[in-house]
């Protein structure tokens, strides 16, 4: 299989500290806005789906110690645009398999992954548009 050369992968790790706060980081760094808003754009979707997931979790009273997801992006470096974006779930051994399906479910109701799937128009104006028109 041909791998296109401009592609990288990304990791963006996703977890829960000892209180269910969700933190996202990459190459073992936490993302913050300090250090780049593309980035905190592209761990938005792994984030929602945590509180979708913590929520999960919370109603049936279990832990979300060894829980883990995993945001894997395919980053064109060519293109400056992402390709692909899967969301990993991982889920402790003790985890219910009749719940597998229900936590996919889950994670496919975050809106945020919605709006990447179908994006919105998105326009730009400035405040002198109006005496542009005028």
């Amino acid at each position: 299989m041909h791998r296109n050369q401009n592609i990288t992968i990304m990791n963006i790790d996703i977890r829960f500290n000892e209180t269910g706060k969700i933190i996202a980081a990459y190459n073992g760094k936490d993302i913050t806005m300090d250090e780049s808003p593309y980035m905190i754009y592209l761990a938005t979707a792994g984030m929602c789906s945590a509180v979708y997931v913590r929520a999960f979790f919370t109603q049936r009273d279990m832990s979300l110690e060894n829980v883990k997801l995993t945001q894997i992006i395919s980053y064109n470096r060519a293109t400056n645009m992402v390709e692909n974006m899967e969301i990993k779930v991982d889920l402790p051994d003790t985890f219910p398999t009749k719940y597998n399906k229900a936590i996919k479910a889950v994670v496919d109701q975050c809106p945020v992954k919605k709006h990447m799937v179908t994006p919105p128009a998105v326009s730009v104006t400035t405040n002198l548009d109006v005496a542009v028109q005028a």
